[in-house]
C-alpha cells in the first residue's frame, strides 16, 4: 500500500500522514509546483488522479479539495467524501 496526499501540515493530510507513519505506511505527499501560479493546486489534482488510485477520501475544504472530488468522481475512483459538517473541529491541547 501507497498512500498519496497533497502534502499539507494540518487537517485530513496530517492524520493520513500521522496513520501512515503508525503502521509503516509509504507516504507520498504531492507539494504544490509553485511555478505554475494559481493552477498549481489543479494540476497536482490531475496528477494525483493520473495515478489511478484504488481509492479516495477527499476532505471538503477549498475549492481546490472539491475540484478533487469531482475528478475522482469522474474518474470513477471509489471515495469517501467528508463534508465540513462532518469533520469534529478540536480545540489544539
Amino acid at each position: 500500500m501507497v498512500l498519496a496526499t497533497t502534502a499539507q501540515d494540518k487537517g485530513c493530510d496530517a492524520i493520513a500522514a500521522a496513520w501512515a507513519a503508525s503502521r509503516n505506511v509509504k507516504l507520498v505527499a504531492f507539494g504544490l509546483d509553485r511555478r505554475l501560479g494559481t493552477r498549481a493546486g489543479f494540476a497536482r489534482n490531475e496528477t494525483m488522479v493520473r495515478l489511478r488510485p484504488i481509492e479516495a477520501v477527499v476532505c471538503e475544504g477549498s475549492g481546490l479539495q472539491s475540484h478533487l472530488a469531482r475528478r475522482v468522481r469522474s474518474g470513477g475512483i471509489p471515495a469517501h467524501f467528508f463534508t465540513l459538517n462532518g469533520q469534529t473541529r478540536r480545540a489544539a491541547s
